[in-house]
């Protein structure tokens, strides 16, 4: 992927969408491993874990997650829509540079991008300086059928925290980050990428307001997490509406340059 990114963005420009799709892909699946081995990494700082003060925090605004995630437990059909959003959040990830390249949208690709990558940083530094369990702390043997598939895995937590865990297969990386959510950060920066196209601001709100909630029910998260995840996405989307876009660098400022017809044989207009 690598060396299709360099390929089409030094070689012609006859298909700047589809070059800028692949390129702006490339960018974000070598981008990909590099924020599981950050998260990763950071977690040896072993700072105290601040989950007390994310509880509290909750409370403070009534929420309890225990009691709502025993409440959402009973409701199979709503909880399998969660699912099902929640499981979205590579899919959007991936798809949303190439449909915004695919449909003229560039700047808002490459914006989209550039935000994320800013985002990450940004999420794994909290990570680092307020690293937490999660939701996941709370559970106790008898209420282990409450989790869902993106809990924190506590013992790997709890492994790198301690220095015992040193090499981590890359399909074997789980969500390392409870505060600020990943997840909510996400569902934030495609709606904004998309909402300027009236035909899908309204899916992609839609779809990614109850990938936000499902980050509570199956990402295990506090609702401060989630906040804290929307927040980061705002800053580093508007962080990103100042950088220089990644297609002016990549394309050379050929995008969307518009190909005229040549001019008919003199012979035919007479």
């Amino acid at each position: 992927m690598l060396a299709g990114a360099l390929y089409f963005g030094l070689g012609p420009q006859a298909r700047p969408r589809f070059n800028a799709a692949i390129a702006l892909s490339a960018v974000m699946i070598i981008q990909l491993p590099a924020t599981c081995a950050l998260a990763y990494g950071v977690q040896s700082f072993g700072l105290p874990l601040r989950d007390d003060v994310f509880i509290g925090i909750d409370r403070a605004f009534g929420f309890d997650w225990l009691i709502l995630q025993s409440f959402m437990v009973e409701m199979n059909v709503a909880m399998e829509i969660l699912s099902r959003a929640y499981e979205t959040f590579f899919l959007q990830l991936s798809a949303a540079p190439v449909i915004l390249a695919a449909l003229g949208e560039v700047r808002r690709a490459d914006r989209f991008v550039s935000s994320f990558i800013l985002c990450v940083l940004m999420t794994v530094a909290v990570s680092a300086l307020l690293p937490a369990e999660g939701a996941a702390g709370l559970v106790g043997p008898d209420k282990a059928h409450l989790l869902f598939q993106g809990a924190t895995p506590l013992a790997e937590l709890h492994a790198l925290r301690d220095g015992t865990l040193r090499t981590v297969a890359l399909e074997a990386v789980g969500p390392v980050i409870s505060f600020p959510s990943l997840h909510c950060a996400v569902a934030y920066l495609v709606t904004a990428a998309f909402w300027p196209l009236k035909r899908l601001r309204w899916a992609a709100l839609v779809l990614n307001a109850v990938m936000t909630v499902s980050a509570v029910t199956h990402g295990a998260h506090y609702a401060c997490d989630c906040a804290a995840g929307l927040l980061t996405a705002a800053v580093s989307f508007h962080l990103a509406g100042r950088l220089r876009p990644w297609s002016e660098r990549i394309l050379g400022g050929q995008r969307g340059t518009a190909v005229l017809p040549a001019p008919a044989p003199a012979a035919l207009l007479s």
